[in-house]
């Protein structure tokens, strides 16, 4: 495809990461605001977050579980690659679109090759690389808690322990490293883009305006930062200690047996995203003090390399730097003013609240649900379509109602009413056991 004449380049920037540097808020800016950016000029390919989830998916080379029922993502990456060409290509002489914008958290963790393939399907456009950066006194509890989402079990300290201590290749730090270690990122993206288009985009202090991570990526891009409305823009939920220390005990008894496609799907996205926060008492994992000055030489050591490789920073490298503990509730050390099994009852017990509405709610909608289904199966079908039309049209509605009105007048006789389903034989096969993920569920 050939570069659209008569303007500059179309750009397309992947924001590649990292986890847990705001990477969820701006991806809510982003899609939240789809419609209002793709009239500025800015395209989300793919028309959807989950879109970008299987292009990475795909780029990783990940395999799929064997009875994984989310959608294949083989092929997936061509295939927002060639919407990118199609979009920029629709108007050869004056495109539409100026800007393509591809965010997911994990595409820093590709290797050489994927970088490679990435920037060489986006050719001849100008490629930017945009990776989003946190200290690391913040940066260390948030992974632990991200780790736990994903089904670790071990304490804070443990998992310190691996990172900073442990080697490079094996437990917690493989993962961690290959995703934070900033220079060795970049430096896979840099041998394909060159180090003008990398972009460190630091995330501000606590202190900061929520929108101020914002207003630097939009300017980034080359958007006006108030095109997009920030008042529905959501943050990674955060857990507290407490909340977190549940987790692991969950964590501790889901059966190995269960896949972690089923695992994500219960634990990760109903458990740990929507019931647990804010049920246990506030307050934040604190980096241990003999941690601190390693996390500062650390933090230093990579602001250094980001200098020294001539990256464009975007915010300030001192954001990096470890600042003075957020709370006043600092521990004294590793293991200091970790909660009770008194608060861990205390969150379990909201939580277990917590699930029970959100089960009372999904009761309503299965007897819904199933009410419907016995409408239409015990209804005729004209008679099923005119009930439908009429809860939908006024004219219908009135028509319906004269005719009942007729049928009185002619018959003297008020209509029965209509019967209340009942549930058919097989609702209660539906009710019993599905899936569990732990050998201790009750058979019912």
């Amino acid at each position: 495809m050939a570069v659209p004449s008569g303007g500059p380049t179309p750009a397309v920037y992947l924001h590649i990461g990292a986890p847990k540097s705001g990477t969820t808020y701006l991806q809510s800016m982003l899609w939240d605001n789809a419609e209002a950016l793709s009239e500025a000029g800015v395209l989300l390919p793919g028309d959807s977050f989950d879109a970008h989830v299987r292009a990475t998916r795909d780029l990783r080379g990940l395999s799929r579980e064997p009875d994984d029922p989310r959608p294949a993502w083989e092929g997936a990456w061509d295939e927002l690659a060639a919407d990118v060409t199609d979009h920029f290509g629709d108007h050869v002489k004056e495109p539409a679109y100026r800007v393509a914008v591809i965010s997911n958290e994990v595409l820093c963790a590709v290797d050489d090759e994927g970088a490679e393939r990435a920037v060489r399907s986006l050719a001849p456009y100008e490629v930017h690389i945009v990776y989003s950066a946190r200290d690391l006194a913040g940066l260390l509890p948030s992974e632990w808690q991200e780790y736990v989402k994903h089904r670790f079990h071990y304490d804070f300290d443990h998992w310190l322990h691996e990172v900073v201590d442990g080697p490079r290749g094996g437990g917690a730090a493989q993962w961690f490293w290959r995703v934070h270690d900033i220079p060795e990122v970049l430096g896979r993206w840099a041998r394909h883009v060159p180090p003008e288009r990398v972009h460190v985009l630091t995330l501000p202090g606590p202190d900061a305006p929520r929108e101020r991570l914002w207003e630097r990526f939009a300017a980034l891009v080359g958007v006006d930062p108030a095109v997009a409305d920030p008042s529905t823009a959501r943050a990674n939920a955060s857990l507290s200690w407490t909340e977190t220390e549940l987790l692991r005990a969950v964590n501790a008894a889901v059966d190995e047996s269960v896949p972690m496609w089923l695992y994500h799907r219960l634990v990760t996205d109903v458990l740990a995203l929507k019931i647990l926060p804010g049920r246990g008492e506030p307050g934040r994992v604190p980096l241990p003090l003999d941690r601190r000055a390693w996390a500062a030489d650390k933090a230093r050591e990579l602001t250094g390399a980001i200098r020294s490789a001539g990256y464009d920073v975007v915010g300030d490298l001192a954001e990096l730097l470890p600042g003075q503990s957020p709370s006043e509730r600092e521990p004294a050390g590793p293991s200091g003013f970790a909660p009770g099994q008194a608060e861990l009852l205390d969150v379990a017990a909201h939580t277990i609240l917590g699930l029970l509405d959100q089960v009372s709610v999904l009761t309503e909608e299965l007897t819904e649900l199933r009410r419907e289904r016995s409408e239409q199966h015990e209804t005729a079908l004209p008679k099923l379509m005119a009930r439908h039309l009429s809860e939908r049209n006024q004219a219908v509605w009135k028509m319906r109602v004269g005719y009942w009105h007729l049928k009185e007048r002619l018959k003297g006789i008020e209509p029965p009413p209509e019967p209340e389903p009942e549930a058919d034989a097989g609702d209660d096969a539906a009710a019993g056991p599905g899936i569990v993920l732990s050998q201790r569920a009750p058979v019912r």
